[in-house]
C-alpha cells in the first residue's frame, strides 16, 4: 500500500447540526434479508439466458418468475433530487449542490457547483456520524471527485479527481475506514481507502487486477467487512458474429492484495448490462440483462463462503 496526499478545503460555515447514519433517514429503509441460497453445484450449465456458466458455486434465477422478486429489492438503482430527514428533523437537499433546510424552512448552501457546468451535481452518499456525512460529485458520465462535510465546523475535506480524469466514488464504511473505487467512464483504476480519524488517505495496490489486456470494466463492489472486492470483467470481445464473448467475476483481497479465485462465464451474445452487489461475506450477486424483442432479466447468486 501506499499513502497518497490529497487536497483537503476547508469552508467555515456559522450553523451546526447533528446526523445519524442515511439508514436512519426516509430515504434508507431496512427492507430485511433473506436466507442465503447454499446449494450450489452448477458448472458449465446453460439455460435461455445470457451467460454459460463455467465454474462451480454459482446458481442462476431467472428474475421474471414471481418466486424471485424479492431479488430485485437488492439491484442497485439512481435516483436524485432527494430529500434526505436527518433525525433532528432537518433535511438535506439535492438540487444540483446539496442544501441543508431547518425545521422552518430556511435553506442553506452546503456544497456548491457552478452554474455554468450544466451536467455537474453533487450527490448525498451516506452519514459517516453525528456530524459529517460523504458526498461525490457527477460530471457527466463519470465523477469528479468526492468529499466528507462536517456540519458542526462547516470543514469540507474533498478527494479531488486524478491527473488521469479518473475519481474516487465511496463504496461502505468498515472499521472507522471509508473504502473507495477508483475509475473512469468504463476503466477501473483500483481502490483506496480514508482513515476516519487522521484523514490518512492509503492506496491500495491493484496490480495484480490491472490487466492491460481487459476489454471492458464494470464497476465493483466492496465486502461489508472491507476486506475483499469483487470486480466484473469482460475479458474478450467477440470480432465476428458466433464467436464466443469471456466475462469473468474476480474476488480481490484488500488486504492480502491478491485475486483470491475468479468465476468464469462466456456469451454469444455481443454486450451484457450488468451489476454486481456483494450481498454478504458469502455471496455475491451478479445482475445481467438482455437485450432484445423480449429481454429477460438473470441473477447469478455466486457462492464464496469457502473464500
Amino acid at each position: 500500500m501506499k499513502k497518497l496526499v490529497i487536497f483537503v478545503a476547508f469552508i467555515t460555515c456559522l450553523f451546526s447540526v447533528s446526523c445519524t447514519r442515511k439508514n436512519g433517514t426516509t430515504q434508507l429503509t431496512n427492507s430485511g434479508q433473506h436466507t442465503e441460497i447454499t446449494q450450489i453445484e452448477t458448472n458449465e450449465t446453460t439455460s435461455a439466458s445470457n451467460l454459460v456458466i463455467q465454474s462451480d458455486n454459482i446458481q442462476e434465477l431467472d428474475l421474471s418468475l414471481t418466486e424471485n422478486d424479492v431479488y430485485l429489492k437488492y439491484k442497485k438503482t439512481f435516483s436524485y433530487n432527494n430529500e434526505y430527514i436527518l433525525p433532528n428533523g432537518k433535511k438535506i437537499i439535492e438540487d444540483k449542490n446539496l442544501y441543508i433546510e431547518d425545521l422552518s424552512g430556511n435553506r442553506e448552501l452546503l456544497i456548491e457547483v457552478s452554474e455554468e457546468e450544466t451536467e455537474k451535481y453533487v450527490v448525498f452518499w451516506d452519514i459517516i456520524d453525528n456530524d459529517r456525512f460523504c458526498y461525490y460529485i457527477v460530471n457527466h458520465e463519470t465523477t469528479d471527485g468526492s468529499g466528507i462535510y462536517n456540519t458542526k465546523t462547516g470543514e469540507d475535506f474533498r478527494i479531488c479527481a486524478c491527473k488521469d480524469h479518473s475519481a474516487y466514488v465511496p463504496k461502505i464504511i468498515a472499521d472507522n475506514y471509508l473504502y473507495f473505487t477508483r475509475g473512469f467512464i468504463n476503466t477501473f483504476k483500483g481502490f483506496g481507502k480514508l482513515n476516519l480519524e487522521t484523514y490518512e488517505f492509503i492506496e491500495i495496490d491493484c496490480y495484480p487486477l490491472l490487466d492491460n489486456n481487459i476489454y471492458y470494466w464494470g464497476e465493483p463492489d466492496i465486502s461489508p467487512d472491507g476486506t475483499k472486492a469483487a470486480v466484473y470483467r469482460v475479458v474478450s470481445k467477440a470480432s465476428k458474429p458466433n464467436e464466443i464473448n469471456e466475462y469473468q467475476v474476480a474476488i480481490y483481497s484488500l488486504s492480502e492484495e491478491k485475486i483470491l479465485k475468479t468465476y468464469d462465464f462466456v456469451s454469444e451474445n455481443d454486450y451484457i448490462n450488468q451489476q454486481l452487489v456483494y450481498y454478504s461475506e458469502n455471496q455475491v450477486y451478479l445482475y445481467a440483462s438482455q437485450y432484445g424483442n423480449d429481454p429477460k432479466d438473470f441473477l447469478y447468486i455466486i457462492n464464496i463462503q469457502d473464500l
